[in-house]
């Protein structure tokens, strides 16, 4: 079960994200303060009881509801059995609505949610209690309807049954047979009862956020947060396969009744002097409230899933033996993707044994923060592996983290105003269609990992190789434009590897409505073999064609004859000599860069 499409209304910095296409590895991208962080609170509002966290000042307008709407794909086949009433199709569509409401005796407020959805009925009307009332009046004689039609005798237990009891066994009865449904009525949603019936049929979410000191994931007295619930995940899934388990089920069953009294229980159990201390009590009470006859006190005890959440200390020895909390950042961050990592191993496990996991929707904040760039990419590699079964929605601001040919797996985000608030730019894959040499481009893209600045840029200018990279900021610092490099003025020069590469960038640009400009040679001299002329033609009239109404400009034939040179350019090194001194910067070499960056020099 993953989110395919997502929705936000009226969320801090959002006013409407409008419907967004969501991936299994989706990357958020942008800006600090664009918004990003506000997507990944309202998938956690979604996916968790209540109002989710969100509190009165997380609303854009406090006269309107929140609306956080998703859309769920890839159901198995038990998912799709407990949602069968709820889908459109073979998706789920569903809705939490979040609003402040006002106590009229106390003027205070308080946050309340509910779940909304698009409801199918059953087709046969003794499967539908609404259809049951409508067909039988108010008082239906529920359990008389339930032997006519030969269902189960856990819709009349004892032979008495009313519309709780028959409410409860038809959602029983649903999950466990296919029943021909009606199509759900879309013009409105309605709400979906109780919350944690909701949750629980929900995928698991796990937030990692950006914080600045992350021993508190790793804390042990932190219950709840993402590292101790990931440990009781992994108790869920490897402990309960032990054979021994059930003598932990025992245990835990026998200090239960050390310190509880169970009923009908005579003596014998519970350790008497619990009940001494609550005959204490009781005394005590009375004398201030005669009306008191008993006190019972019982004790939590925890289940398995719970000790191992809290209760585990992990010590790394990597030199030295010490707790988890002494260790650096990088190494606490480390452990936690050592347990996703984990997770992903135990799930593919499961997935040959048969046995089915609830799904697990993680969004992680900068997973590049604390982690040295070459580990970085491990991490990418196990983030990759992890959406294989499940989800992962994050933010990043490291090209490390992006591959630029799955390009349909990112959102930039924006905020040019307050007012229009937080927008998602995703791709639609329009520049793409009818593409060939796809393989080519895949390959361009990712031995080229510095393609991925690219959605990062204001602006991008396109430059063939690393001597055209290194000519315009040596034209650009000459022109007095710049000191160092071309962010300074807001722009990006992205090196393609080659003019075959340019369309494949000009597409993924175009797809995100990114600006930019292509500098590049024609490659064309008089005297050239006809099918050598038409080749370079062929890709320069590609060029062309895939402007989008950006500048495209040439040199006349390549960069050397415009330097008035006869040898290439052999290496980076050659070229920063070359172009460090300025008598070398020809005329012609100055026209076309300055043309090309035209923007820059105004």
């Amino acid at each position: 079960m993953k989110i395919s499409e997502l929705k936000i209304v009226n969320l801090r910095s959002i006013v409407d994200t409008g419907d967004i296409p969501v991936s299994s590895l989706f990357t958020l991208v942008g800006e600090n303060n664009a918004g990003k962080s506000n997507i990944l609170l309202a998938v956690r509002a979604l996916l968790t009881g209540g109002a989710g966290g969100l509190k009165a000042s997380d609303f854009h307008s406090h006269n309107e509801q929140i609306i956080i709407k998703c859309k769920f794909n890839n159901l198995s086949e038990t998912e799709t059995k407990r949602w069968a009433k709820y889908l459109v199709g073979d998706a789920l569509i569903l809705e939490k609505h979040i609003w402040i409401e006002e106590d009229e005796n106390t003027s205070s407020t308080r946050v309340k949610s509910e779940y909304h959805g698009y409801e199918a009925e059953p087709k046969a009307w003794f499967l539908s209690t609404t259809k049951i009332i409508e067909d039988k009046g108010a008082r239906p004689k529920w359990a008389e309807i339930a032997q006519e039609n030969g269902l189960p005798d856990y819709f009349y237990p004892d032979g008495k049954s009313n519309k709780t009891i028959y409410a409860k066994a038809l959602d029983k009865f649903l999950l466990e047979n296919e029943v021909e449904l009606n199509e759900p009525d879309l013009s409105q949603t309605q709400a979906l009862g109780l919350q944690s019936n909701v949750v629980a049929a929900l995928p698991s979410f796990y937030l990692l956020p950006a914080i600045t000191d992350y021993s508190d994931e790793i804390d042990k007295r932190q219950k709840s947060s993402t590292f101790r619930r990931l440990m009781g995940e992994l108790s869920e899934r490897i402990l309960k396969k032990d054979p021994r388990f059930v003598e932990i089920e025992e245990s835990l069953n026998r200090v239960h009744a050390l310190l509880n009294s169970m009923e009908g229980e005579e003596g014998g159990g519970r350790l008497e002097s619990l009940g001494v201390i609550e005959n204490q009590i009781a005394g005590l009470l009375r004398q201030l409230m005669p009306s008191v006859n008993h006190v019972t006190l019982s004790v939590e005890v925890e289940e398995v899933k719970d000790l191992f959440s809290g209760g585990v200390a992990l010590s790394v020895d990597d030199g030295i033996s010490t707790d988890v909390l002494a260790k650096g950042h990088g190494l606490q961050r480390c452990i936690v993707f050592s347990l996703l990592k984990t997770l992903i191993d135990t799930e593919r496990q499961d997935d040959e044994d048969n046995q089915e996991n609830k799904a697990i929707i993680l969004a992680v904040e900068e997973p590049e923060l604390y982690i040295h760039p070459q580990l970085s990419k491990l991490f990418y590699d196990v983030m990759c592996a992890f959406v294989e079964t499940d989800q992962i929605i994050f933010t990043t601001h490291s090209p490390i983290f992006i591959d630029a040919y799955e390009y349909k797996e990112i959102g930039i985000v924006s905020k040019a105003t307050v007012e229009d608030g937080t927008k998602i730019k995703t791709a639609t894959g329009e520049s793409f269609e009818g593409i060939e040499d796809s393989k080519v481009f895949k390959g361009l893209a990712r031995f080229n990992p510095s393609v991925s600045e690219l959605f990062f840029a204001k602006r991008v200018l396109i430059v063939e190789g690393p001597e055209d990279l290194i000519a315009v900021n040596a034209v650009l610092t000459d022109a007095n434009l710049i000191t160092y490099r071309a962010e300074e003025i807001d722009w990006t020069i992205l090196v393609a590897g080659g003019k075959e590469a340019i369309p494949f960038l000009q597409r993924v640009l175009n797809e995100f409505s990114i600006p930019y400009a292509v500098l590049h040679d024609t490659d064309i001299v008089s005297g050239m073999a006809e099918d050598v002329v038409n080749g370079h033609q062929k890709i320069n009239d590609l060029i062309e064609a895939l402007s989008n109404g950006n500048r495209i400009t040439k040199f006349p034939v390549k960069l050397e004859v415009s330097l008035g040179i006869d040898s290439h350019l052999k290496d980076q090194f050659k070229a920063h000599q070359y172009f460090g001194d300025p008598e070398n910067l020809s005329q012609e070499l100055k026209d076309v860069v300055l043309s090309a960056v035209q923007q820059m020099a105004s």
